[in-house]
């Protein structure tokens, strides 16, 4: 019954254990390998999913299976070489040695279970085991904001011992590697995941002690993030709200509410975009990508007011300058010479009219040459609004290059 057992499927209750270890085996102590080498222990995982991405907790929480392999010499096996793997009852993890291997960035891991644990243990003959178990694993993933929504998140899945040195275990890849389920992508509405992993390296604990270093493997979670829709949510709008705000300077400069309503409109809905997306963004110390670009947003509307400010103080002192200057020249000569035959200057102490007041101050305007200020001051009009019309655009414009040529990169 032992011979069939241990030929075609080790898989009794009970004889498992007792057919395949040594009575003085110790699942405490590691194995020895003929060629006094470390151990070699192969590993893989394939993640099945990833089911959050929380950018508050800085963590990714996903589902996978994890694989390791490795040669127990001390088992007492078939000798059918190259034959196929034969499943072991999972019972036989309580009895057997296996490697200390663990996660360092893992919050938490769970196992799947729904009767049983999910798990497999096969043994190829000679004295290979192969284990292999479905997890779900919550990894610690810090991300970086800076160039938020263009971001590109890399989380690392470092795996090594945590007792044995790399003299006494190295780790290796097995042929599958990291590899994720096409399928995983889909799950992924935010983001593109592309997984890398690299050679087996070492682990230095720390420099002045005395833990040998461990053998390591790392793999790598790229996500990228997808930004069409904060292109058409953000971006988008609120360039066209800046666009609103310069189509004000079409208006005529004497429509001071309709031009105005216009730059405050535009103004206060992209302040509200700005608060909007700092709800929803994740919270960080410095600038983000989408902050500096609406914080450029606001700044251009502003220009745009203050342009038309500027506009509004210049037409301001053309009518302070301006102001009495309703009579042509030969009625201001007229009613000076009949001054003048009347006996001279009018005296301080007489009243003057209105009439009289606004004549003599469009004279002395006149003599004193505030028609050409007024002249300069329509020129100064004439070029602030051509400044605006033109030279805000193309702040805007060159700002863009700057942006896209710099968050894209």
């Amino acid at each position: 019954m032992k011979t069939f057992c241990q030929s075609i499927l080790i898989f009794c209750a009970g004889a498992a254990a007792s057919s395949l270890l040594p009575e003085d085996y110790q699942n405490t102590q590691e194995p020895s390998p003929a060629d006094g080498g470390p151990i070699v222990v192969e590993i893989s995982w394939n993640i099945k999913g990833i089911y959050e991405v929380d950018f508050r907790e800085m963590s990714v929480l996903l589902a996978m299976y994890f694989r390791m392999q490795w040669r127990e010499p001390r088992l007492r096996s078939p000798e059918a070489r190259g034959a196929a793997a034969i499943p072991l009852h999972s019972q036989l993890l309580k009895n057997l040695w296996l490697p200390d291997l663990y996660i360092h960035e893992a919050r938490d891991i769970t196992s799947f279970r729904m009767v049983e644990k999910v798990e497999g243990l096969y043994l190829t003959p000679p004295d290979t085991i192969l284990y292999s178990t479905l997890l779900q694993t919550k990894l610690a993933c810090p991300m970086f904001f800076a160039k938020y929504p263009f971001d590109v998140q890399v989380c690392t899945m470092t795996v090594s011992s945590y007792n044995f040195g790399e003299d006494r275990l190295a780790l290796q890849w097995l042929a599958l590697g990291v590899a994720a389920e096409p399928s995983v992508n889909q799950q992924l509405p935010n983001y593109n995941l592309r997984v890398t992993w690299a050679n087996i390296t070492s682990k230095i604990w720390c420099l002045n002690c005395t833990f040998e270093p461990t053998s390591m493997a790392v793999a790598r979670l790229v996500l990228a993030r997808r930004y069409t829709a904060h292109l058409l949510t953000v971006y988008l709008p609120s360039a066209l709200f800046v666009a609103v705000a310069w189509a004000s300077f079409f208006w005529p400069p004497d429509v001071i509410p309709g031009r105005t309503v216009l730059i405050i409109t535009s103004l206060l809905t992209v302040i509200s975009m700005y608060a909007a997306v700092g709800q929803k963004s994740p919270e960080t110390s410095y600038l983000k990508a989408v902050d500096v670009w609406l914080f450029l947003c606001i700044v251009l509307v502003v220009l745009t007011l203050f342009q038309y400010a500027i506009i509004i103080t210049i037409k301001r002192k053309q009518k302070d300058r301006t102001a009495g200057q309703i009579f042509p020249m030969k009625t201001v000569n007229r009613i000076r010479n009949a001054a003048e035959n009347r006996g001279g200057d009018t005296p301080s102490d007489t009243p003057k009219t209105p009439s009289a007041i606004s004549t003599e101050g469009s004279a002395a305007t006149y003599e004193k040459g505030d028609g050409r200020h007024a002249l300069r001051l329509i020129q100064y009009e004439h070029l602030v609004e051509m400044i605006g019309k033109i030279g805000i655009p193309v702040i805007f414009g060159l700002s863009n290059v700057v942006y896209w040529s710099y968050y894209l990169s």
